[in-house]
Formats: structure tokens, C-alpha cells, sequence
């Protein structure tokens, strides 16, 4: 059975279940001999989770509600001329015939680029970053006493890139988390089964956008063929940084030095110099449409922007032609966003204009994990 929530639910004890209103609960009646009237045994459609909810907070939703739409084929009918290989070919995606015979891979993926394709942008946000775990004071809890790093915590990166300046400067322009980088290749594979195909990267100049930008290449198998063009215009709005100086981001050559495959000869549209602390929500506004027109100019396939929160409606309102709103409520809708949010837009070239659409896979959902200590475990006499 498919039950349907009113009303939020929070849990008074540790074996019930967490609900929102609109939820979709599965229930099966074989299973609630054994529970208190009024009380149901359910899993939660959005979370996975399983427990008690009060039944009287509930009603009984149709089967097809919680149906999923996973993928859409449009059948094109072929002409008695075609060639077998022809009709093997009648599977569009993107715009663009895809043999399903062939199988999948990052070299097949590539192997359509050379035929146009619908222009697109995937606005993303970065990754888990350390700071959201640990706090703004993260760094000081993985340095020795020689001020050597050392990995505090398992979600912690085993390592720190080398730069040229003070490592303090990572309190300013913090790494992803090992989570944050798992996320990142996680949504980089799920691209690659919706068969996405990226054909430029760009990314904010911060580090944890960067790492991210990294390593979705990676889950799409694309990081030996596509690099990452950092663009500094791509920062985040400035009035929300912390400390009264744009941070000191690592350079391109320290990038690269230290693995990431970023394009050294890209020049940004965009320069840091710009950038001034504390800009105003028109400055930043303003910094968009310049760079979308750099971006776009002649570029086939989806091109990926790593950035923030604030990217996500920042570059999708000038493309779709819309307004901007006032600056609290963009702070208030920025807040929500997760981290991999993003946007997705497809250029409808009859009309001459851009439609947001569903992004081509989902977010990923999990929930927080405390710090333990095994000595809690040990019972004093």
C-alpha cells in the first residue's frame, strides 16, 4: 500500500519515522500484526528510512504516484531505403541518433561530439566542503605542532595540494571533504549513464569548485579529454565571504602542478583583479551576462559551470531572459541549495530562447553523522 503524508511528523522515539507532508510512505499490511492501533510500519519513498508513523497523519495515494520516470526514447520511423544500420539508429538523445547496439563508455560518449548538438549549460554547485563539517576552524584541529597536517577525521582530505603561500590561506578557500569528492564522482557517473555529453568546463577559481569540476570529469570519463577553464568571474558573490579580502586562491600552475587538469592556456574573461570585497548585488549581477557571452559563443553540447549557491540563479535568470529579485530574496533562495544543486538549460534555437528543464540526474540525499568516541561505550563503576 502507498500512503500519502498530511502532516510533518517528528520523531518522539529513536524507532519511528521522519516525515513530510506530501511524503509518499510504503506500507505492507502482512507486516502490522504486531502494531499498536493507530500506528503503521512504513518506508519513506524519499529516504529509504523505515518506522512507526501515526496512521491518522496519512491517507491511501494512488499506486501510479510514486511511479518513476528513469529515461524517454522517442521511435523515429525509417524509410524502406535505410540501411539496417540506419534503423539500429532510431534511439534519439540529445538531438542526436545513438546506436543501442554499441556499448557504453566514455569513448563512445565522445565519439557523437563531432555531430551538433543542442546547446545546454549544467550550473552546478560544489561539492561537501570541510568548513560545513568541522567548522571555520578546521584547520587548527589537523595541525601538528610544527604546523604539519594531519587528517583529524576520516571525512577529512588525506592531504593538503602544495601552494606557494601560507597554509593558513586554506582557512580562506577550504578544500571538499572526502565526502564532498565522493559526491562530486557520484554525480560525474550518473551524467555518464544519462549520457551526457560536457563539452566545456568552466569553474570558480575556489579550490572546492575546482575539486569538484575534477572529479565529475572523472565519473564521466571525460578528465583525459576535457579541461577545467577556471574563471574567477565565477566566484561567489563577495559581500558573503567571511574575512574583508578576496581570498588567495591557488593559481593555475599550482593547480596543475598538483594534479588538476585545468586548461593553463585559458585566459579568463573575468580577471581576479575585478573582483573587490564586499561588491554590491548589482556588481555581481552585472558580472554574468559578460561571461555567458564568452561562454556560449558558438560552443555545441552542454557546457558545465562549477560555482556556488548564488551561480544557480545568477547564470540561469539572464539566460532565460528573466529579472533578478530583490537581494533578499535571492539570499533566502540561496540558502536552500544543496550541495551538487543544479540547473540545467536547453536552448530552443526555433524560438531563439533558452526553458530551464529537470537536470539530467538527481541530488543526492544523506544524513548527518556525528563524531563518536569509543570511550562513551565503557561503563564506570
Amino acid at each position: 500500500q502507498r500512503l500519502r503524508a498530511l502532516f510533518q511528523y517528528k520523531p518522539q522515539n529513536i524507532d519511528e519515522l521522519m516525515i513530510n507532508a506530501g511524503d509518499f510512505i510504503y506500507v505492507d499490511p502482512t507486516h502490522q500484526s504486531d502494531v499498536s492501533e493507530g500506528w503503521v510500519v512504513g518506508t519513506s519513498h524519499r529516504t529509504g528510512c523505515r518506522g512507526f508513523l501515526p496512521e491518522n497523519y496519512t491517507e491511501k495515494a494512488h499506486e501510479s504516484d510514486t511511479w518513476v520516470k528513469h529515461r524517454e526514447y522517442v521511435f523515429v520511423t525509417a524509410s524502406r531505403s535505410s540501411t539496417q544500420t540506419d534503423r539500429e539508429s532510431n534511439i534519439k538523445l540529445n538531438g542526436e541518433a545513438h546506436n543501442p547496439s554499441m556499448p557504453r563508455s566514455g569513448t563512445n560518449v565522445l565519439s557523437t561530439q563531432n555531430a551538433p548538438l543542442r546547446r545546454a549549460v549544467l550550473v552546478m554547485r560544489h561539492g561537501e566542503r570541510v568548513d560545513q563539517v568541522f567548522g571555520k576552524s578546521w584547520l587548527q584541529q589537523c595541525l601538528t605542532a610544527d604546523g604539519k597536517y594531519y587528517r583529524a577525521d576520516l571525512n577529512l582530505p588525506s592531504a593538503l595540494p602544495k601552494r606557494k603561500d601560507s597554509m593558513k590561506q586554506f582557512e580562506y578557500d577550504p578544500p571538499l571533504s572526502c565526502c564532498g569528492i565522493f559526491q562530486s564522482r557520484l554525480t560525474g557517473e550518473a551524467l555518464l549513464d544519462q549520457e551526457v555529453m560536457v563539452s566545456y568546463v568552466y569553474s570558480s577559481p575556489a579550490l572546492r569548485c575546482v575539486q569538484t569540476a575534477q572529479h565529475v570529469l572523472q565519473g564521466l570519463k571525460l578528465n583525459q579529454k576535457v579541461k577545467i577553464r577556471v574563471e574567477p568571474g565565477l566566484f561567489e558573490w563577495t559581500k558573503w565571504e567571511a574575512s574583508k579580502v578576496i581570498p588567495n586562491f591557488m593559481t593555475v600552475a599550482e593547480l596543475a602542478e598538483a594534479s588538476y587538469n585545468v586548461d593553463t592556456s585559458y585566459r579568463g574573461n573575468f580577471p581576479l583583479s575585478s573582483l573587490v570585497p564586499s561588491e554590491s548585488y548589482e556588481d555581481y549581477l552585472n558580472r554574468t551576462p559578460l561571461l555567458l557571452l564568452f561562454a556560449f559563443s558558438g560552443v555545441p553540447g552542454v557546457i558545465l559551470i562549477v560555482g556556488h549557491g548564488s551561480s544557480l540563479a545568477s547564470f540561469t535568470w539572464p539566460l532565460m531572459g528573466l529579472p533578478s529579485r530583490d537581494s533578499s530574496d535571492f539570499a533566502q533562495m540561496v540558502r536552500k541549495i544543496p550541495s551538487l544543486g543544479m540547473c540545467f538549460c536547453e536552448e530552443l534555437k526555433e524560438q531563439n530562447k533558452w526553458q530551464m528543464v529537470n537536470p539530467p540526474v538527481k541530488t543526492l540525499t544523506h544524513g548527518a553523522n556525528a563524531a563518536f568516541n569509543w570511550r562513551n561505550t565503557v561503563l564506570e563503576d
